[in-house]
């Protein structure tokens, strides 16, 4: 069964967060960040992280599903502080940086504001 850790309704599409897909990249934040940052970034309105992010969990964005293959050691800290993660679409086994959270799986081909995001484990 599925237990939801973290979940967040996207809020808006920054005018230049599509430029990171082709890097396989995803950069999140609250709708709380500077205006600045959230030109870069899909902006959502989240919730409180109920544990950690862990390897062996799994993201849903835009109804497809991620396994979670390395997490940087502060990825669970800024997103219960600031809303912040990077999504890197690499499959990585090892963190890349300390705020990344790795998936395995290809990125999604556009970003829409319509959506949510769900961090979760299975029972």
């Amino acid at each position: 069964m599925k237990q939801a850790i973290w979940r967040a309704q996207i809020s808006a599409v920054g005018k230049e967060a599509a430029g990171f897909l082709s890097e396989g990249r995803i950069i999140l934040f609250s709708d709380q960040a500077p205006q600045d940052l959230i030109d870069y970034c899909l902006v959502h309105g989240g919730s409180s992280l109920t544990k950690p992010i862990a390897v062996g969990q799994h993201l849903e964005l835009y109804g497809k599903v991620y396994p979670i293959t390395a997490v940087g050691e502060v990825a669970s800290q800024n997103l219960e502080q600031l809303g912040h993660i990077t999504l890197q679409f690499d499959g990585a086994t090892q963190p890349e940086l300390p705020g990344t959270v790795h998936l395995d799986g290809s990125a999604p081909s556009r970003l829409d504001e319509q959506g949510e995001i769900v961090l979760f484990e299975e029972d």
